[in-house]
């Protein structure tokens, strides 16, 4: 059930009147610190998942770049294998999809403060609130069909080794030993996400739920939805959105180069 901000005295508005400013700002301002000291911990533990996601996405980033800069090298010697290639990079750029769009969930709202606007965000919020509620398994799903990506991944890059009895980026002409080494490891920890890949789901769908719930919490008094909570939600928002918005960035980043060089590819 939503409710308006209070007026002066801590009477609801009659018709025709508008909430006391002075009231509105003092209330909204006990609000911001009351949530401040529990939000501080969902803010941290959510900026921790982030950050696991974030690693994985940075990986799949320095792979692509590498087979980015070796394309030209693999299609001259080892023409054979860039099928595979091209197959590993789809599943990369399916990964780094699904992280953007389940990201989008978090920063796709944003509270409209242009004056007159004010008491309506909360219903706002609440019917975006009551979809996200039905359809979370969506964003949910989206990321559990990364499962299997990594096997699919590793058994292209050990079809094209095998092939020719060489490490896998050796086919893109790089002359370090070292590089090799480096991005064998990244591939590798592509590969190990597969063993992981239950936490990563898990991480991201309670950070998004985490979010999301919170949000709707500080625009409570009581059970109730009230507008003078608005500036408090809105800054709460503004903090989690932040932490999705770098990784979707990321993730969408990603993604459009993996589809650039896939065009090449293909």
């Amino acid at each position: 059930m939503l409710s308006g901000a209070a007026g002066a005295g801590g009477k609801e508005p009659g018709p025709g009147e508008s909430a006391n400013p002075t009231m509105f700002v003092a209330r909204s301002s006990v609000r911001a610190a009351e949530i401040t000291k529990d939000s501080m911990g969902i803010l941290k533990d959510i900026a921790d998942n982030i950050a696991a996601v974030s690693s994985a996405i940075k990986n799949i980033k320095e792979i692509h770049a590498a087979i980015k800069e070796g394309k030209k090298y693999l299609e001259k010697t080892h023409p054979e294998v860039k099928k595979d290639v091209a197959a590993m990079c789809v599943e990369l750029q399916k990964t780094c999809d699904a992280i953007a769009k389940a990201s989008g969930v978090i920063t796709q709202f944003q509270f409209d403060a242009t004056p007159g606007s004010i008491e309506t965000q909360p219903t706002r919020f609440n019917d975006y609130f009551i979809a996200y509620k039905t359809n979370h398994h969506e964003a949910e799903n989206l990321i559990r069909s990364l499962k299997g990506h990594c096997y699919v991944i590793r058994d292209h890059a050990e079809k094209i080794s095998s092939g020719a009895n060489k490490s896998f980026w050796s086919f893109f002409g790089l002359h370090s030993a070292e590089r090799e080494a480096a991005l064998a490891a990244m591939l590798q920890r592509v590969y190990n996400d597969e063993m992981d890949m239950h936490d990563v789901v898990h991480r991201m769908a309670r950070s998004m739920h985490k979010a999301i719930e919170d949000v709707n919490a500080a625009l409570l008094t009581n059970g109730l939805m009230h507008a003078d909570n608005v500036p408090a939600a809105s800054a709460r928002l503004n903090e989690y959105r932040e932490h999705f918005r770098q990784l979707e960035s990321l993730a969408a980043d990603t993604r459009d180069k993996l589809i650039e060089t896939l065009t090449e590819l293909l």
